[in-house]
């Protein structure tokens, strides 16, 4: 009979650990490019090439790559959706997932990818992109990541919209699939830096704002699988130390 409850802790420890990894990762960010903002501007231009151009955003092959992840992000969110409904109304598990799992993955996607970074952040941050800045091929004033007082009216750098959905699938499988997680982990890390380098290199982000979606998308995965899955064992939540830690910070 305590098997399952020592599970719940052992899951909720190794959530609350993830988590704490993406805070640390966004303290030290946020230090760095606060103290440090034109290491951006140096990173975006190791891939300007000689007439001041950003190399990977005339690359059809880049071009290519980037527009298969497009695609591949609405294929995920279609396949999500039906295999949620298909699950529930089967009451049994599609691909082992149950039916609250699948639920899980659409809300991550929902409230990480689609409302914190493209409905608020990307709207009211300010933050020019790269090619829009002066020294980068543009003539807007380049900001650091965290000032809010650039002048982008809509649909800004500050963070990743790409990043951020390619991190959310990953970490979110992550959790919601125990068995697998080191390699969901490894996916996380890989296609992270895979759709930050398109990015990066087409002129499209700032390295900042890879860096910030993937700890924010980290971070919402963390809390929403606590609020579903861990929230309903109190013991497994208050007595873990780990997430006393993290909601310490907050």
């Amino acid at each position: 009979m305590n098997k399952p409850a020592r599970s719940t802790m052992a899951d909720g420890a190794e959530t609350a650990r993830v988590a704490i990894i993406a805070v640390w990762i966004g303290l030290i960010a946020t230090i760095v490019f606060t103290t440090l903002p034109s290491i951006d501007i140096a990173v975006s231009q190791l891939f300007l090439n000689e007439d001041g151009k950003f190399i990977m955003a005339k690359s059809d092959f880049w071009r290519t790559l980037r527009t298969i992840t497009l695609r591949a992000f609405a294929v995920w969110y279609v396949a999500i959706i039906v295999c949620g409904i298909w699950a529930r109304k089967a009451n049994a598990p599609i691909l082992r997932l149950t039916w609250p799992k699948w639920l899980y993955l659409a809300i991550c996607s929902i409230v990480g990818p689609l409302l914190l970074t493209n409905v608020i952040l990307k709207e009211f941050w300010g933050r020019w992109r790269p090619r829009e800045v002066e020294g980068l091929g543009g003539e807007e004033q380049f900001t650091s990541p965290l000032d809010i007082s650039g002048t982008c009216a809509d649909n800004c750098s500050f963070v990743s919209g790409e990043v951020s959905s390619m991190v959310m699938i990953f970490i979110s499988l992550a959790f919601v699939t125990t068995a697998m997680r080191p390699l969901f982990y490894g996916l996380t890390i890989g296609m992270g830096l895979f759709s930050a380098l398109i990015r990066v290199g087409q002129g499209g982000h700032f390295f900042s704002d890879t860096l910030f979606a993937a700890c924010l998308m980290t971070l919402v995965a963390a809390g929403i699988y606590w609020l579903m899955f861990l929230g309903k064992h109190p013991a497994a939540a208050e007595n873990d130390v780990n997430w006393k830690r993290l909601f310490s910070r907050g």
